[in-house]
């Protein structure tokens, strides 16, 4: 017993010295690691500063850059392996402090513009945004030496940049507006050029914010999906209709081919924004449709003429499916609540709403026509699951009144036997 208590001390002592050995190990070579590691003393010193200049350190630390083993001096120049300020910023090591907003542009292209470098840190990244920059509203006027308008740093920030996946990346879908609103949401910079400053407030109104916000849908468009992202450009009158069609197709493929496109290029107006606005993209209701006060077509047609007599039977047209919708989802609801399957009445009533949704998309044609024939296929689509749900209540009926009558059957049968039973007991 003696014996293996010995053992046991001795494997112990042993494990113990292996253990320490290799911690002595490990230990070593992460210091010869760390040796090999070039210093920075840039982010050493500034996160020992006040929370002004520590801010750049901090931020860089999750920098997309310092992840690929970018440094500060990669843009600012120096030497950051010096342990002295002077040494470490001098000028005779390369040191320019903060970039001109001049030079930005210039600067982040050395990299984002090399297409073999960018192939071999981040293959598939576009490498002609500096390119496009210089087509955007905002290149062409740095380059007239207007210092006021954006470059690469005032939208993805000068040091904690991040990915646009990241959803705390100041060029995140959801966080887009806010930073373009930095510049175009103050009205004392917009006047300067002429523009207004509530874009911004406008598109937080608009349908593709609440589809952003509300559902979640980060496909939804933001400023730089009609703008462009580097190439940024306020869309021409012209134009509109062809960035509204990079999502809705149907409806651009159909307005070009409409009789309102002609009309409306005579005019001097726009395209889809005439009807639904620009910024503040509003819901399409059907509403919309007609000449009542809240209607857009009013706007232009006159009551009495061609156009507006076309739009009151579109108007009408389309009420009526909608309606005819209503009532018989209605019907199978009740239907259903009494304990009658409903899949193949419902499987039409889907293909009604399917031709309602198609009838909204036609108007875009701008001929009655193709609405006719689209709310009359749902029309048609509607007759199946309203006869059925008329003969399924008349069915529910005669089973209730089988019911009663068998119950009031029952209930005389019952009371006889009473009878019967107490006069026999009498």
């Amino acid at each position: 017993m003696r014996e293996t208590s010995v053992k046991m001390v001795g494997r112990l002592a042993t494990a113990l010295l292996l253990s320490g050995l290799l911690l002595a190990v490990v230990a070593n070579a992460q210091e010869r690691s760390a040796s090999r590691e070039p210093s920075n003393s840039c982010v050493r010193c500034h996160a020992e500063l006040d929370s002004v200049l520590a801010q750049p350190a901090k931020a860089s630390i999750e920098d997309v850059h310092a992840r690929h083993g970018y440094t500060c001096a990669d843009c600012h120049g120096g030497d950051p392996e010096a342990q002295e300020p002077e040494l470490a910023m001098s000028p005779a090591k390369g040191f320019v402090g903060v970039p001109d907003p001049m030079d930005v542009p210039k600067l982040c292209g050395k990299c984002h513009a090399d297409v073999a470098l960018m192939r071999v840190d981040k293959p598939g990244l576009r490498t002609d945004q500096l390119k496009l920059y210089w087509t955007s509203r905002h290149g062409t006027l740095l380059r007239k030496g207007d210092k006021s308008v954006a470059v690469c740093s005032s939208c993805h920030t000068a040091h904690g940049v991040l990915p646009p996946s990241d959803p705390r990346s100041s060029v995140h879908p959801t966080r887009v507006a806010a930073t373009c609103g930095v510049c175009h949401s103050n009205a004392q910079l917009m006047a300067r050029y002429g523009l207004p400053a509530d874009q911004e407030s406008e598109w937080r109104t608009s349908v593709h914010a609440a589809a952003m916000f509300e559902k979640n849908d980060l496909s939804a468009p933001t400023c730089n999906d009609c703008h462009g992202n580097h190439g940024a450009l306020p869309p021409q009158v012209n134009s509109v209709s062809r960035v509204c069609g990079q999502c809705h197709v149907a409806n651009d493929k159909y307005f070009r081919l409409s009789p309102h496109r002609e009309a409306f290029a005579e005019l001097g107006l726009g395209q889809c924004e005439v009807c639904h606005e620009s910024h503040a993209v509003i819901p399409t209701l059907d509403t919309m449709l007609g000449v009542e006060n809240d209607a857009v077509c009013g706007s232009c047609h006159e009551k009495g003429g061609a156009g507006y007599r076309a739009v009151l039977r579109i108007r009408r047209a389309i009420d009526s499916l909608r309606t005819g919708i209503a009532n018989v989802a209605l019907l199978l609801a009740r239907v259903e609540k009494a304990g009658i399957p409903v899949d193949e009445a419902d499987f039409s009533l889907r293909e009604a709403r399917n031709a309602l949704v198609q009838s909204r998309t036609e108007i875009h044609k701008f001929s009655v026509e193709p609405v006719l024939n689209v709310v009359g296929s749902g029309l048609r689509k509607l007759a199946g699951p309203q006869r059925f749900g008329q003969d399924a209540l008349q069915e529910i009926r005669k089973r209730r009144v089988g019911l009663l009558a068998f119950l009031a059957v029952g209930l005389v049968v019952v009371v006889g036997l009473v009878l019967t039973i107490r006069s026999n007991e009498g």
